[in-house]
């Protein structure tokens, strides 16, 4: 364990982010997922206060945006440190925990510091708050960091550390006043990417108008009746948003064939048919290496899963391991996640964008991305809000695409064009301006911080 901390990129920084720490109030790091900023840099804090002596006083909270982000960090970081869960490292997430009277080290949810902040204003003994992924723009995070800039005068021995994955870490320095910024480089090997049109190209794939109707199982023939109505409309938001893109597009690099299918692309469908096709060649041609799949909700994933295991060679138990990735899954389910096969198993994850920041598998070499994610939205109509998919961001993409270099040179297959991809929104908007502050509205009264 302790020869694997070292050879992360974030042990090299390690003297030098102890320095910023204990000369700055708050501090922005930003890092390539998986160079070890979530599960190294609170250590760090941790060993350094233990050695000066100031052990007992030390209270050090790391927020995560999810569950099962919060649980995975906690379990790993106790697992380096040769301990039980609980001890020096512990975590919170509503309804359920485990820490010590006097846990040194807390993995937590932002909603849940939040509701901390109800009952202790000042954050009373917690000495580093780290917040995790800011770069996600949730509404917890955002308006948690609004607090905090309240707090900090109020706190001078209280420090912040906040940590993003993707490069726009001078937005939040220069809200905080200018925080230094420290970036900590990762390391991954060049993953080269497909786009729809170059794996219609090499699979020889054919998309017409009846296979790109995604299969949900006979409990939910409505959702296919759903599609396949939208099919003929062809309008819908993601599909409009799209059409435009391909209008001009000129793919004449390309086979008639390759032509002819992208002219019937539906965008709106995520293509379980092309996802087990693309699949199915990566398991038959393909050197040895895990597969990460992202798709857009438990829905989407379990049906999927269903149709894979009837497939002769996907769903081979002795061939192939099928496995889920979601923030409501069991913890024994998700450990299987992380264990790295020996042998001719090959293990194929199916993942929402969870997979994307919070958790790193290791040992993914491909990667197949359907290009959606479900974000909360603004529904003005019935002024409600809802989740829907919609296109995920450029950045959002290099990241999923990051995933595949972690342990040697990967791929990405996206499933759409490369003219959509350039049509992406270089980042999300923040979740602040897109769904209705009602909640929220409470909350800051509950909290009584002003009007």
């Amino acid at each position: 364990m302790l020869e694997f901390r070292r050879s992360l990129p974030a042990f090299k920084e390690k003297d030098a982010f102890l320095k910023v720490i204990s000369d700055n109030q708050v501090i922005v790091v930003s890092g390539e997922t998986g160079c070890g900023k979530t599960t190294q840099l609170p250590q760090y804090i941790l060993e350094s206060e233990t050695e000066a002596g100031r052990g007992a006083g030390c209270n050090i909270i790391c927020t995560q945006p999810r569950r099962i982000s919060a649980m995975s960090v906690s379990e790993r970081v106790a697992a380096e440190r040769g301990e039980k869960l609980g001890e020096s490292v512990g975590y919170k997430v509503r309804l359920e925990g485990m820490k010590g009277r006097d846990t040194p080290l807390l993995f937590c949810t932002t909603g849940v510091l939040l509701r901390r902040l109800l009952v202790d204003r000042t954050l009373n003994g917690v000495t580093h708050v780290v917040v995790d992924e800011i770069h996600e723009r949730g509404m917890n995070e955002d308006f948690f960091l609004i607090v905090l800039k309240e707090l900090l005068p109020r706190r001078p021995d209280l420090r912040l550390i906040l940590m993003s994955a993707t490069l726009n870490a001078e937005l939040f320095s220069s809200y905080f006043d200018g925080a230094p910024t420290m970036h900590i480089p990762g390391f991954t090997y060049p993953v080269r990417a497909h786009f729809l049109e170059d794996i219609l190209e090499m699979t020889g794939y054919w998309l017409n108008r009846y296979n790109q109707i995604d299969d949900y199982g006979q409990e939910k023939t409505w959702k296919m009746q759903k599609q396949a109505l939208a099919f003929w409309k062809r309008k819908s938001q993601i599909v409009s948003a799209v059409e435009d893109v391909l209008e001009v597009a000129d793919f004449h690099r390309y086979s008639l064939r390759t032509r002819e299918s992208l002219s019937c692309w539906f965008p709106d469908s995520l293509g379980f048919n092309l996802i087990e096709h693309v699949l199915s060649h990566i398991v038959k041609n393909e050197r040895p290496g895990a597969v990460l799949v992202f798709m857009t909700g438990w829905d989407d994933i379990n049906s999927l899963k269903d149709k894979l295991q009837t497939h002769p060679l996907l769903g081979d138990p002795s061939r192939v391991l099928l496995l889920a990735c979601h923030g409501s899954m069991a913890s024994t389910e998700q450990r299987l996640i992380f264990e790295n096969l020996e042998g001719a198993v090959r293990k194929i994850v199916l993942a929402t964008n969870i997979s994307e920041t919070s958790i790193t598998i290791n040992d993914v070499v491909f990667l197949v991305d359907c290009g959606k994610a479900k974000e909360t939205s603004y529904d003005a109509l019935n002024n409600t809000p809802c989740l829907l998919p919609s296109w995920i961001s450029k950045a959002a993409a290099r990241q999923r695409r990051g995933r595949a270099g972690r342990v040697q040179p990967g791929e990405c297959y996206h499933l759409y064009p490369r003219c959509v991809y350039d049509a992406f929104v270089d980042y999300q908007l923040p979740e602040l301006l897109r769904t209705p502050l009602q909640s929220l509205c409470l909350q800051i009264k509950s909290l009584q911080i002003g009007s």
